[in-house]
């Protein structure tokens, strides 16, 4: 860039700018013709490099033209106080600073980042400057004297100019919304006069604010009508716009005489004397009720929504939770009927060995008792696994005459671990109880599953009450419940209880006051939804802080339990060959075993193609035992393509898991693990069976 002397221009040019600059500004309507006549002219007759038009409101300078000012500045607005025009502008003054750097009034971030070394600056308007007119030269100096006087000149040229524009817009927007307002019939005038403080009011001003348009309106009444919480700052903003001449534009609620609460929107403008007072405030004002109670409906149905939405969002997230526990309970499912399937192999050989060592009185009393021990020790084992598909809802529900007396006392010990030290477990068991319809297996979930929530609803610890007893429905209300005799089972804790609400829903499925991954909140639906299949009900009192009683009822029955006689090993002696397919070596040797001692000639295949092929080559095979689960073929699938082969064989299908998935219900099946005698008791139903009518076999995909 080069740098210009601060010596003034062409004279001959310096004496006629004043009046093109004239001619020009009057030719200029608008605020930014305004400013580019300006910026022309002020580089052209004061001769410096850069020219800035700044505008003021009440606390602030707008750099709206700068040329050849970094463009940091463009658009830059800044604290009165802070800049040089704005010193400018607050003390008339026209600033001259030979040397920016060296000026305490210059903020030198602000100038840092330009090439501006001094500067002059001129107030535009009187008595209140509302603009200021600067020019810039790169290199420190002293401006000319003649060249600051034709800036002062130009700036007092702006101002009229400036004025003028800035009327002829306003004007322009006034006119249109009037235009808009008096269309619509509801835009009403008005004019306060500063000296005398009264109100003229135009009739639709004064329906506006719900008055007779024939009465007089004054100050005090427009003051009075305005709603209490809004008088103090509107009286602000009119003050404001008295004393600083910004526009009045407010909306606020008034108070009609009938008591109704109304919105007005009103806009005015402040005129003022050559001296800065004012002479009055004067403009319009409209009745915005009607949109401001349709701005208030579209908040409500966006607050409605927004709720909705939220509500959705969470109904999402418990579903999306519910649907993963709901995964994680079938997956925990499937692997636990996996582990029990191999855990029932691994006890078919263990059971099967021992019991035949305790038949067989192998050894002393010592040795015997601690065979007796082990035996005992694997049919527990037994009914472990059994609870644990029953959890893993792998077992058909088998509603049966229950003894649930000695259920509880015999599951007493697992829910006394399950509980811990810090919670004592209780029975009540009325004596002579009458037999129960239910599935022993789903009770006992059921009542697992219940104790867990109660020592979840005590972590302080406290006491659980396990009780039994004999009800009829006749003495309770409870809905569904039929008329008859019923044996109830109780679980009470001392816990934390709960409210109606929660009571309420506490049988909903997927429902837990639990954490997220610490319940899946099917312990009580499922309970609700055994009773409800046997013909029974469950019951929940509790109150807050007091502990909760859950009550489950099932329907008594005189019916006694078949006992199982042990059968009649001599019927089925020497019954000819027997083949046993099964997969597992030492599963099938322990089974081998177990025919031979029964009489049988038995014949072994691995798989359901070697079994084929046995029964094709050997026509003595009267009786096939197999598994059901082995690769290639199921036993199913083997026990029908034998029989389609050969009618008159009969088939015995054994299974690890205890839904005997895909067998169907007609067809002869063994749980295992087994003793010899429960397999000899399934043989012995089977011979009877073929006595009476042919096997059919149908498969379950």
């Amino acid at each position: 860039m080069t740098s210009s002397s601060a010596s003034s221009p062409d004279p001959t040019r310096a004496q006629s700018f004043l009046i093109e600059a004239s001619e020009a500004l009057a030719s200029a309507k608008s605020m930014d013709a305004v400013v580019q006549v300006l910026r022309d002219f002020a580089r052209a007759a004061v001769g410096a490099e850069g020219i800035a038009v700044v505008l003021r409101d009440s606390e602030h300078c707008f750099y709206i033209a700068e040329d050849a000012v970094s463009p940091l500045w463009r658009g830059s607005r800044f604290k009165i106080e802070e800049c040089i025009s704005g010193w400018s502008m607050l003390h008339l003054q026209t600033v001259i600073i030979p040397d920016v750097r060296l000026d305490p009034r210059v903020p030198q971030d602000a100038y840092a980042p330009t090439f501006v070394r001094s500067l002059a600056m001129s107030p535009i308007g009187r008595p209140h400057a509302v603009a200021a007119l600067g020019a810039y030269w790169s290199v420190p100096q002293e401006p000319a004297a003649d060249s600051v006087a034709r800036l002062e000149s130009l700036a007092r040229l702006a101002a009229i100019a400036l004025e003028n524009a800035r009327l002829t817009e306003a004007s322009s927007e006034d006119a249109r919304l009037k235009a808009m307002m008096l269309a619509a019939g509801q835009m009403g005038t008005w004019y306060f006069d500063v000296a005398t403080g009264t109100l003229e009011a135009s009739e639709t001003c004064r329906k506006n604010f719900g008055r007779d348009p024939v009465l007089p309106f004054t100050y005090q009444d427009l003051h009075a009508a305005i709603h209490p919480e809004d008088r103090g700052w509107v009286q602000d903003a009119i003050h404001s716009s008295l004393t600083t001449g910004v526009e009045y534009d407010v909306e606020y609620r008034i108070l009609a005489p009938s008591g109704e609460v109304r919105w007005i929107g009103v806009r005015g403008q402040t005129s003022f004397r050559s001296d800065g007072s004012p002479i009055g405030l004067s403009g319009v004002s409209i009745d915005i009720t009607s949109r401001k109670r349709m701005e208030e409906a579209l908040k409500s149905s966006a607050a409605t929504l927004e709720h909705l939405v939220v509500e959705r969002t969470e109904q999402l997230v418990r579903a999306q939770e519910a649907l993963r526990q709901a995964q994680k309970l079938e997956a925990m499912g499937q692997l636990t009927g996996g582990v029990a399937h191999d855990f029932n192999n691994l006890l078919t050989p263990i059971i099967g060995s021992l019991d035949m060592l305790h038949r067989r009185q192998i050894g002393g009393d010592r040795e015997q008792r601690l065979i007796s021990g082990a035996l005992q020790s694997a049919d527990k084992a037994r009914t472990l696994v059994q609870r644990l598909l029953a959890f893993a809802r792998r077992q058909p529900l088998k509603p049966e005459p229950v003894d649930v007396a000695a259920l509880i006392l015999g599951m007493s010990e697992l829910i006394g671990t399950t509980m811990g030290p810090q919670v004592q477990l209780q029975l009540n068991l009325e004596a002579d109880l009458p037999m129960a319809v239910a599935d022993a297996n789903q009770v006992e979930m059921a009542l697992l599953n219940l104790s867990v929530n109660a020592r979840d609803a005590m972590p302080q610890g406290g006491s659980l009450l396990l009780e039994a007893r004999r009800c009829t429905a006749d003495s309770v209300s409870i809905s569904g419940l039929e008329h008859g005799s019923y044996v109830v089972v109780r679980v009470v804790d001392t816990g934390t209880g709960m409210d109606e609400e929660t009571r309420q829903r506490a049988i909903e499925p997927f429902f837990s006051t639990k954490g997220i991954g610490q319940g899946t909140g099917l312990g009580l639906s499922m309970a609700h939804g055994l009773a409800q299949q046997l013909g029974g009900a469950l019951a929940i009192e509790s109150e807050v802080g007091k502990g909760t009683a859950i009550s489950i009822w099932f329907p008594a029955t005189d019916a006694r339990r078949e006992a199982e006689a042990e059968p009649r090993l001599q019927e089925i002696r020497a019954a000819g060959v027997a083949l046993l397919v099964d997969d597992e070596d030492l599963v099938r040797a322990s089974t081998a075993y177990m025919l031979a001692d029964l009489g049988f000639e038995v014949v072994e295949a691995r798989s359901g193609s070697e079994a084929l092929a046995l029964l094709r080559s050997d026509a003595r095979i009267s009786v096939m035992v197999t598994d059901h689960l082995m690769p290639g073929m199921t036993g199913v699938e083997l026990a029908k393509t034998a029989v389609s082969l050969f009618p008159t064989l009969s088939v015995l299908v054994t299974s690890g898991y205890s839904d005997a998935v895909g067998i169907a219900s007609d067809l002869p099946r063994l749980e295992k693990p087994f003793r010899q005698s429960d397999l000899a008791l399934a043989l012995e139903k089977l011979s009877a069976r073929e006595r009476i009518a042919p096997i059919t076999f149908t498969i379950v995909d």
